[in-house]
């Protein structure tokens, strides 16, 4: 196990007092840590880390604290439940003041959003740490940087919530990675019309292999997060703004964007007139 029990668990979780070791949380803990394996880490990591040693301290540490969270989060609904011979009771303890569902709820929201932190920094963390550069060859990571943009904390940099995305908009680091099919989609359907679907592959070929972006591919890999975020949340207009403007900028330095440039997409597309066919496909 990566997290071995309460005593484990406690250090990362808001001021709790149970007595002794309790057992309540194993199994929540079983379930987050298959959660983890399968949305972040993989298997071969999740072996490595429950070996304990020394040079994946830092790793284990950002693990047990996705881990502790989300197994609490999932407990806390149950918590106070006890089943009797009646049913289900209430636990009462008269030395102790039950908290209102208002203050239980904002603990519940609190958590939530340091879990999606903690989940964006663990994949921070291995993105940055070359000792894990293996991860960057699991299953894992290849749904991660499909749709090129990893963390929650970046799509929300480069997502526009309005009222066309609000409703498809995620509210989770859970929420996100359920959208990651449609970032990809929208990448290789929606933006690869206009820059080619060779381009495409190859951005994420060099995220994948961690290769340098030119300062002008850095711009335009920008515009295009932007671009495919507002595609895969519905608005086309502004997906399509976006995607000409990442045209217009490798159209402009072409020195740098030789995929593209050759591409048959390169050749295709007008941008100084707004009545074209490729303008009105959309």
């Amino acid at each position: 196990m990566i997290v071995n029990g309460y005593n484990e668990m406690k250090p990362y979780l808001p001021a709790v007092e149970m007595k002794g070791a309790p057992t309540i949380f194993n199994d929540a803990l079983d379930v987050a840590q298959e959660a983890l394996v399968a949305d972040i880490i993989g298997t071969a990591l999740e072996q490595q880390l429950e070996q304990r040693l020394a040079p994946d301290a830092k790793l284990l540490k950002l693990c047990q604290r996705v881990i502790s969270q989300q197994a609490f989060l999932k407990s806390i609904p149950d918590m106070d439940l006890v089943l009797t011979d009646a049913g289900f009771a209430v636990v009462n303890n008269e030395q102790v003041t039950m908290a209102s569902r208002e203050r239980v709820t904002a603990l519940a929201n609190n958590l939530k959003e340091k879990l999606d932190e903690s989940k964006d920094a663990l994949i921070l963390y291995l993105l940055r740490t070359s000792a894990y550069d293996g991860w960057r060859g699991t299953e894992e990571f290849a749904r991660l940087s499909d749709g090129l943009i990893l963390t929650f904390a970046e799509f929300k940099d480069v997502a526009v919530l309005n009222n066309v995305t609000a409703q498809a908009y995620p509210h989770s680091w859970s929420e996100f990675l359920d959208l990651n099919s449609g970032l990809n989609v929208a990448l290789f359907t929606n933006v690869a019309s206009y820059i080619s679907k060779e381009y495409a592959g190859e951005i994420i070929e060099k995220i994948r292999d961690k290769e340098t972006f030119l300062p002008n591919e850095k711009k335009v890999l920008r515009v295009i997060k932007i671009a495919i975020a507002a595609y895969a949340l519905g608005d086309s207009k502004l997906g399509l703004e976006q995607t000409l403007a990442a045209v217009a900028i490798m159209k402009a330095n072409p020195d740098d964007f030789p995929t593209f440039i050759g591409s048959a997409e390169s050749k295709a597309v007008d941008l100084t007139h707004s009545d074209t066919p490729i303008f009105s496909m959309l």
